[in-house]
């Protein structure tokens, strides 16, 4: 039997009522992508240093950043089957300079971020990390959710795997740009599911998190 095909959800995530901090123009320019090849590595431990603004900007930027225009659709820095992009970034803001700490999302369409809940999420996020301690000392956490309906309303149940590897492509670019940056990251996959969705107010269904991806100064 044949699931019938979902229609597809906005692709903009947005909230209107919340503060809204622009972010610096993208435009690092750092190593060779080779060299950022030869050096990446997952790195787990960080010290008590800040990243920089500038430095969390380009980050999302390379996750999921507007790189062009086709046919109405903006294309993104990953690459997404159908130019459908599924994926939504929140970042738990630990130790970001000029930024209050607390849980951001990420607005891809003016490459800006969204405080939608203020605070100190460290322990929260330990827990359900699994006491995973490099998610308490990164600078910035990275939590990659996807509404699979914007794939599946395309694609049928083969959208949960598109989303999928999806993941794969927007991680190996944070890790690149971090590489690239002089900071440390590593994506994580061992997690309480219920308990990060809560934290971002999602329902675990229609969207849910796939992936957490630290990232810290060295």
């Amino acid at each position: 039997m044949i699931t019938p095909k979902p229609a597809r959800p906005p692709q903009f995530k947005e909230y209107p009522e919340m503060p809204k901090i622009k972010l610096p123009k993208p435009e690092f320019k750092g190593i060779r992508l080779e060299d950022a090849l030869k050096k990446r590595r997952s790195i787990r431990e960080y010290s008590k240093k800040p990243i920089t603004l500038t430095e969390l900007s380009q980050l999302l930027f390379s996750a999921q950043g507007v790189t062009g225009k086709m046919h109405g659709t903006l294309l993104r820095t990953a690459p997404s089957a159908g130019a459908l992009y599924p994926f939504e970034i929140y970042v738990f803001v630990n130790n970001v300079e000029t930024l209050k700490n607390g849980i951001y999302h990420y607005s891809v369409k003016d490459h800006s971020i969204v405080l939608i809940n203020e605070g100190n999420f460290r322990n929260e996020l330990l827990r359900a990390s699994l006491e995973q301690e490099m998610v308490r000392d990164a600078g910035a956490v990275f939590i990659l959710s996807a509404i699979f309906d914007r794939v599946r309303s395309k694609y049928g149940e083969r959208g949960y795997r598109y989303t999928y590897m999806e993941a794969g492509n927007i991680s190996q670019n944070i890790y690149l740009q971090a590489t690239s940056l002089g900071l440390g990251s590593v994506v994580v996959g061992a997690f309480i599911d219920d308990h990060i969705n809560k934290l971002i107010g999602i329902d675990g269904k229609k969207e849910a998190v796939i992936a957490i991806h630290p990232v810290g100064r060295p």
